[in-house]
């Protein structure tokens, strides 16, 4: 009985469903379908991960509720516009960036234009920095490399020789070396190559270095240790120009000798454009200045200046891409080193000048810079300096203990005018309070400069926020500008 009914009410389930399904057959699907992706849903859904009570005890399931410490140097990298990597890829490399690791370009000439105005380079350290090896480097070896000229005004000695011998006989280029009382090479202080009216044949208009008479009248205000007075400047005007009108006619260059006695011993008619009243008193104008010449010429400066320009010297920016001035030979106290600094650095101003249409780039660097820094011969090197751009002529100078040089000096003002400034560890605080004052440096960078250590640098490009600069070097160039020989007792 009970089989009975349980067997008709299947039957009839069985036939409204069938009915049902006949008249609506998509809801049957549907909930097939719905079922069908619960159930794998279900199978691929992951285990909940079963929590471990060591690590539950030391809250590691937890969220740190404080954040980590930090400092705002390194908080820069959370910016991207400030932290990504330079787009820049063409001049010269200098080292890595210490904060971003990035290489940093130290090359004026390739950022000249985007990044500075000028194109004149000043490295301040101490000495045993490494200020020697960035410029030997950066802007010696590898501005050969990029097809530059480099001049180099060599003083600092290095086993009886200058400290770029080694660089120069290894790359084959001479060493043009300058002795005093003679035997060395010689520099005219009159050489034609150096203007007298500031015209250079095939040169670009305006581009007007210091000439003879300005060079002769800043190394008799640096010899007599006073100004000339209006006379005395006449004097040595017309003087100058009578012995160059008398070399010309000869085929020869004059000597400063030359000027000296024709100041001592004018002709009558000398005077003759200053009227018949002032004629006769003019010979006596230019006595001071004539004997001072004479004792530069016999004395301080014999063998140096007082004679034609060396062969070597005359030819030596056309027969190879470095040129070597060693002038360790020279001493520091009195006129000669400095006047000889000038004078090639007038010398290349005026060569460059007269061939600057062909747009040569050159770079002069001068490791001892406070020596072309002084009295009138140190303007009259500023004021070459100044046309920097025109020439195509960018100045590496090096300087330390920047805060011994005085206020007016014309050391500061070749610091100030520098637009690439390179700043090596400095362990004075006068110094370095000095350095941040004069670049307007970040509150703070005087301790930052006290702690860099050798090879590490602060460096302001432009207007460019100061960042620091870690030098490389390759092993070939850690041999050739190793200047530490002589206390390690390493091969010279």
């Amino acid at each position: 009985m009970t089989r009975t009914r349980n067997r008709a009410r299947r039957a009839d389930k069985t036939g409204i469903e069938s009915t049902f399904t006949g008249r609506f057959p998509w809801r049957t699907h549907r909930r097939h379908s719905a079922a069908a992706v619960a159930e794998q849903a279900e199978q691929t859904r992951r285990a909940v991960p079963r929590r471990r009570r060591l690590l539950d005890r030391y809250g590691w399931y937890e969220q740190r509720p404080e954040g980590a410490w930090t400092t705002t140097r390194q908080a820069e990298a959370l910016n991207l516009a400030t932290s990504r990597r330079s787009s820049r890829h063409e001049g010269v490399v200098a080292g890595l960036n210490i904060v971003s690791g990035e290489l940093e370009i130290l090359d004026p000439f390739a950022l000249y234009g985007d990044a500075i105005s000028g194109i004149n380079v000043c490295v301040i350290g101490d000495i045993g920095q490494g200020k020697s090896a960035l410029i030997k480097t950066a802007f010696g070896l590898r501005q050969l490399v990029a097809d530059r000229q480099v001049v180099v005004l060599d003083k600092k000695p290095q086993s009886g020789r200058g400290e770029y011998t080694p660089i120069a006989a290894t790359l084959g280029a001479a060493s043009i070396r300058f002795q005093t009382g003679g035997g060395g090479a010689c520099v005219n202080l009159l050489d034609p190559a150096i203007s007298t009216g500031g015209e250079h044949a095939g040169g670009l208009s305006g581009i007007v270095p210091a000439g003879q008479e300005a060079l002769v009248l800043a190394v008799l205000a640096d010899s007599m240790g006073r100004e000339l007075d209006e006379r005395e400047k006449s004097a040595v005007g017309l003087a100058l120009e009578l012995v160059n009108g008398e070399a010309r006619t000869q085929g020869r260059a004059p000597v400063i000798r030359e000027l000296a006695m024709r100041l001592l011993d004018p002709h009558t008619a000398d005077f003759h454009t200053v009227g018949q009243r002032w004629a006769g008193r003019g010979l006596e104008w230019g006595v001071e200045p004539g004997l001072a010449l004479l004792r530069l010429a016999d004395r301080d400066l014999k063998g140096l200046v007082d004679s034609e320009t060396s062969p070597q010297i005359r030819d030596s920016l056309d027969t190879h891409p470095l040129v070597h001035f060693d002038l360790s030979g020279l001493p520091t106290d009195g006129p000669a080193l400095r006047v000889v600094m000038t004078v090639i650095n007038t010398w290349l101003a005026n060569r460059l000048a007269a061939r600057s249409s062909r747009f040569a780039q050159t770079i002069l660097v001068v490791e001892e810079g406070w020596h072309v820094a002084q009295g009138s011969t140190g303007e009259v090197f500023q004021t070459n300096m100044k046309l920097s751009r025109g020439l195509g002529l960018c100045t590496v100078s090096a300087f330390h203990h920047i805060s011994d040089l005085p206020v007016d000096s014309p050391a500061r003002a070749l610091m100030q005018e520098a637009s690439i400034v390179v700043l090596m560890g400095q362990g004075r605080e006068d110094d370095v309070r000095e350095t941040a004052r004069m670049y307007r440096l970040p509150p703070g960078t005087e301790e930052t400069l006290m702690r860099l250590g050798r090879g590490q640098a602060l460096v302001k490009i432009g207007r460019r926020d100061p960042f620091l600069l870690q030098h490389i070097r390759s092993p070939l160039e850690i041999g050739l500008t190793d200047t530490d020989a002589a206390i390690t007792g390493g091969a010279a």
